[in-house]
């Protein structure tokens, strides 16, 4: 099997970018990851039956902060040249609070731009990888990363029943993946093409039923859920698998419902 991809992931210990790195490294690719605490990510595989020789064979981990350019470009260099593909799902935890003047946004994050701030930081980074090695820009990686629905451009992507907790309710966290966007999908130059996987409300734990309906943001598909590890499935065979992967979604936002 052609070993010339492999994909870097930023925000490995959470479920859908958990799943997508589970199948890449079952596939035998290899990938490098930044976390916080690598004996969490190591947990999580084992606990999913990855054999820990398979995982030392195939997954580089870097330790430290996606906010933080240093550890980034650190990550993005683990190997002799920068990874084909990039998955990035980083969040903040999210809490239930009560704002006296905006009463119905009752959502709230540990970190209110940490999507847009790790999204500036992860161009900032590229950009100072191809100001310092001018041969890297020939090879730029392609991004998947993962956002959410009810912040779409285009036509309404959430079922009516839906639209007033998503629109009310998760406006402040959804304000901050509307501003991730924007950065992503600016003409930054610094990625070979980049796709947006919209989700609608996930569920579920690790295993993966791959029922799954695809939309774009032009014609979305809706629906009320989906299992994080069918989202991380659908990714990992659409878009990183040598043998099934489908260019026609690259540069596209693409909405996943059960």
């Amino acid at each position: 099997m052609p070993q010339s991809t492999s994909v870097a992931f930023f925000g490995a210990t959470g479920g859908v970018t958990n799943a997508v790195l589970v199948h890449t490294l079952l596939a035998g690719y290899k990938a490098t990851a930044l976390v916080r605490t690598p004996a969490k990510l190591i947990k999580q595989l084992t606990d999913q039956g990855l054999e820990e020789v398979l995982i030392t064979k195939n997954l580089t981990i870097v330790e430290g902060n996606a906010l933080d350019v240093a550890a980034v470009k650190g990550t993005l260099t683990a190997r002799d040249k920068l990874p084909t593909h990039i998955v990035t799902g980083l969040g903040g935890s999210p809490s239930l609070q009560f704002d006296l003047c905006h009463p119905l946004h009752i959502a709230k994050l540990d970190n209110n731009t940490i999507c847009e701030t790790a999204a500036k930081t992860l161009v900032t980074a590229l950009s100072e990888i191809y100001a310092e090695n001018a041969e890297a820009a020939a090879n730029k990686p392609l991004l998947m990363f993962v956002s959410t629905t009810g912040i779409s451009r285009g036509p309404e992507d959430v079922p009516f029943g839906m639209r007033f907790m998503y629109h009310q309710f998760l406006a402040v966290p959804h304000a901050d993946k509307r501003k991730m966007e924007d950065v992503y999908r600016a003409d930054n130059g610094v990625f070979r093409n980049v796709t947006g996987i919209r989700p609608t409300l996930l569920t579920g734990a690790v295993e993966y039923t791959d029922v799954v309906r695809t939309g774009t943001e032009a014609k979305p598909a809706t629906g009320f859920s989906i299992k994080r590890a069918d989202v991380g499935h659908w990714v990992f065979e659409n878009l990183i698998n040598e043998d099934k992967r489908r260019p026609e979604f690259e540069g596209e936002m693409v909405s996943l419902t059960s």
